[in-house]
């Protein structure tokens, strides 16, 4: 039988939706149905219950209303900074008064482009459809003629007689299809139904990079693949903790089997104890004819990856800890265990150590969970693999600009990109590419790219480590790039020499030295007082 997908939307987002739901007619039964808020949560849940639904899939406001009510897979139809600068491209072609209105998150970055490259850009965000009525109406006071936004926003825009681009791309949609999905297939499969997959694709080498900290990686991906050890993985954000797991499941004698993964933050604590355990059937309102296997069971004879499970409740370590040591898990309503055979693994983005000094974390579980540890490095200590990746970040976007330009970006922008400490670490990188491939597009000058991200520049003084921040940049530069690409990587010392430069080079002209730095105007009047 084919995935069963119910996807909800009252908004002009409901064409784009029709069409691409098309493409899949031969592989799932894709239902639109024009319902939102309450009235969509009564008819997910009448149909999730009653076993004729699989997943479903949402956006915007609506999403996040279902998100924090409905006990069923759900998929959110997401927007990135990439998609909103293409959005605003699109927009700036019909009228150099653009408006921006985005569900809560406010895209900071943007407005720091929009000043960069003096865009007239007013932004706003909602979370009721009264307040996107609010703001779309503000923004037409102040003379907007064209509004970015959800479905919702770019129907209020038309209402009130302005010019309206969806900010949702096609991709965007494509991408939560394709994960609802995959959410059915596993559910089919006896597979978890949320949170999770049940296929896994990467491989150790999907790691790009060649410095001596991936080779390493690689080696102990691959030892451990063949040593059937339960394995902690750690590692600050965007360092790619699940792109390991699914590479050590590969590597391992399991790999035919399903990898079943669940993000323990991402739950609340109900719905993590019947993802985890299962339930029987009239195991508690609305438990599903016949029960459900939970995560242990559906990897039978696989592996299971727990995502941060630094965060995972007390109580649900206790459970764990002792699914681990008898190999058998109970589910919720039953009287007797079941057997099961899987292999754990774990990540985290805290020191779990330190988690049980200060009491947060099982000390018997972490042992338990620490048979072999992965400690995967932050980009910050590879950079070496910074152009590679940066490299492969924007020939995979779907932007179309020609290679040469994107090496000569490159070229030219990797010596700072190797100098920042990248907090965001790989998942930073690749949004700054996505970024770049955007503009790129609107700008033929790459020598000025230091301008496109003034949130890179400005943020390298304060973050860069101490062994990097010490080193001396000197203002000897000829050209106002070579001192923007000094100040980039100098100390608070050298910048201020390197901005007095500047400004003799400009004749004393502040707007200047402020775009030629890719810096604002305060930061040059504050570091060159006194010129």
């Amino acid at each position: 039988m084919k995935p069963r997908i119910v996807v909800f939307s009252i908004s002009a987002l409901a064409g784009t939706l029709r069409e691409i739901a098309r493409d899949y007619a031969a592989s799932a039964n894709i239902e639109l149905v024009p319902k939102a808020y309450e009235d969509a949560l009564a008819y997910a849940r009448n149909r999730y219950y009653t076993d004729t639904a699989d997943v479903f899939v949402a956006a915007g406001s609506n999403g996040a209303f279902l998100q924090n009510q409905l006990e069923a897979p759900l998929v959110i139809i997401r927007t990135d900074g990439f998609d909103v600068m293409q959005a605003l491209a699109s927009a700036r072609k019909a009228s150099s008064a653009v408006g921006l209105v985005s569900y809560e998150h406010s895209f900071d970055e943007l407005v720091q482009f929009a000043r960069a490259f003096d865009v007239p850009l007013n932004t706003r965000t909602y979370r009721t459809p009264e307040d996107a009525r609010r703001a779309v109406r503000e923004l037409a006071q102040l003379g907007v003629k064209v509004v970015v936004g959800s479905g919702l926003v770019t129907e209020i825009a038309q209402e009130m007689g302005l010019d309206a681009i969806l900010i949702y791309s096609r991709q965007g949609v494509v991408k939560a299809f394709e994960e609802a999905i995959r959410l059915a297939g596993a559910k089919a499969s006896g597979g978890v139904r949320r949170n999770s997959q049940a296929y896994t694709y990467h491989t150790e080498q999907d790691l790009i990079g060649n410095s001596l900290a991936v080779e390493k990686l690689r080696n102990t991906i691959r030892l451990c693949g063949s040593i059937d050890f339960s394995v902690l993985i750690q590692g600050e954000t965007g360092v790619g903790k699940e792109l390991v797991a699914q590479s050590i499941h590969t590597a391992s004698p399991r790999a035919g089997k399903p990898f079943v993964a669940i993000n323990c933050a991402s739950l609340t604590e109900s719905l993590l104890e019947s993802e985890l355990f299962g339930y029987e059937e009239g195991a508690f309102s609305g438990a599903v004819k016949g029960g459900r296997a939970g995560m242990f069971e559906s990897a039978q004879g696989g592996t299971v990856f727990l995502d941060e499970i630094g965060d995972m409740p007390l109580a649900f370590q206790t459970r764990l800890l002792r699914i681990l040591e008898d190999n058998t898990v109970r589910r919720i309503g039953s009287a007797s265990s079941r057997k099961v055979d899987f292999r754990l693994l774990a990540a985290s983005n805290v020191n779990l150590q330190r988690a049980v000094e200060a009491g947060r974390f099982r000390e018997d579980l972490y042992f338990r969970l620490n048979e072999m540890l992965i400690q995967i490095p932050p980009l910050r200590e590879r950079i070496e693999d910074i152009g590679e990746l940066a490299g492969y970040f924007l020939r995979t976007t779907p932007v179309r600009v020609s290679k040469s330009r994107f090496d000569a970006f490159l070229q030219l922008a990797l010596p700072v990109l190797q100098s920042l400490p990248w907090p965001g670490n790989i998942r930073q990188l690749k949004n700054v590419c996505r970024r770049a491939a955007v503009l790129m597009l609107q700008e033929n000058d790459l020598s000025s790219w230091h301008r496109w991200f003034p949130d890179l520049i400005e943020s390298a003084e304060q973050n860069l480590p101490a062994s990097q921040s010490e080193q001396k940049a000197s203002p000897s530069g000829n050209t106002m790039n070579e001192l923007a690409l000094a100040y980039s990587r100098g100390s608070k010392g050298d910048r201020a020499a390197i901005v007095r430069k500047a400004m003799d080079m400009a004749n004393g002209e502040v707007n200047k030295v402020a775009e030629g730095l890719g810096i604002s105007r305060s930061t040059v009047w504050r570091l060159g007082k006194g010129v």
